[in-house]
């Protein structure tokens, strides 16, 4: 065999083995590309012991995943078109073509992927096949988003300045601002678990012990307190978008302790005694100086 032949033989085996690091980047060309590399993402999530329940309720079909050079943000989801913009950084080799492996991300870009992930999640049992061909989990979801936005999440107190969580304003949203509201609210949280999870527990694998459950409770209540889980919505109102591009809400409006625990049940898939202490905790360091708005 030729030197020529050689070096030829190991620059392919070197390719084949350069493009294999990255599972999306050889999905199928054509309808079954995005099928394929959605159920990669949900193998990958599988492996690293993510919750990949939520996934598979999803159409790949569904949500168009784009990568672009974000300046504003990590990342964006647009209902509109479902589509969702990762930033480059999150691609294979930065390139834009395929999703990064998820064990390649860091901690905080697995939570940013899931928060975006969570996004496709809502729109799509918002905004897709109907009720009739959810399962009865994503129904549930369903109802009682739809109850929070009816109430909890429609008549409600925002902080015009951010960081002055005492100086309140009350506000009376759309149905699409609300929308945006629960949407940004529950999608905080579910990234703050995954990146708090990942962080507290060994890359998220080993079992929830009664320390970790304590010291996990008091990571949550710290969270709440500070507002670090808080939602906010980009006003339906060009009057008011013109003041401020975001509204963030005040805590009297934040994350519900049934919303906390619904979602670390069917969304988080986390067990019992960690759903049980979420919902306390939420409870217990919730705002509960501000009187409670009427929903009429």
């Amino acid at each position: 065999m030729s030197t020529g032949t050689m070096k030829w033989i190991l620059a392919v085996l070197l390719l084949g083995a350069v493009l294999g690091l990255n599972k999306f980047a050889h999905s199928a060309p054509g309808p079954d590309r995005t099928v394929n590399a959605w159920l990669n993402l949900i193998d990958q999530a599988e492996a690293l012991h993510l919750p990949t329940g939520f996934l598979k309720e999803i159409d790949p079909d569904f949500v168009t995943v784009t990568f672009e050079d974000l300046r504003t943000y990590a990342a964006e989801y647009h209902p509109e078109d479902h589509r969702m913009i990762l930033s480059l950084r999150l691609s294979f080799n930065k390139a834009g073509g395929a999703l990064m492996d998820l064990e390649r991300m860091t901690h905080h870009d697995v939570s940013l992927l899931y928060h975006e992930l969570f996004h496709s999640y809502l729109d799509y049992i918002f905004n897709g096949p109907g009720p009739g061909k959810l399962s009865p989990q994503a129904n549930h979801v369903l109802s009682f988003a739809r109850e929070q936005m009816r109430c909890h999440y429609r008549f409600v107190r925002i902080n015009p300045i951010r960081q002055r969580r005492d100086m309140t304003e009350i506000r009376f949203l759309s149905q699409e601002d609300s929308w945006e509201v629960l949407n940004e609210t529950w999608a905080v949280f579910v990234g703050w678990q995954i990146w708090t999870k990942l962080e507290q527990q060994a890359n998220g694998i080993g079992p929830w012990t009664d320390p970790l459950i304590d010291a996990w409770a008091t990571l949550l209540s710290e969270a709440n307190t500070s507002g670090e889980l808080l939602g906010y919505y980009e006003p339906d109102d060009p009057e008011e978008r013109r003041v401020a591009r975001k509204r963030f809400i005040a805590p009297s409006n934040g994350l519900t302790p049934e919303g906390a625990e619904l979602l670390l049940t069917i969304v988080l898939e986390e067990p019992d005694a960690v759903v049980k202490e979420g919902g306390f905790v939420i409870k217990a360091s919730r705002d509960t100086t501000a009187e409670a708005l009427p929903c009429e």
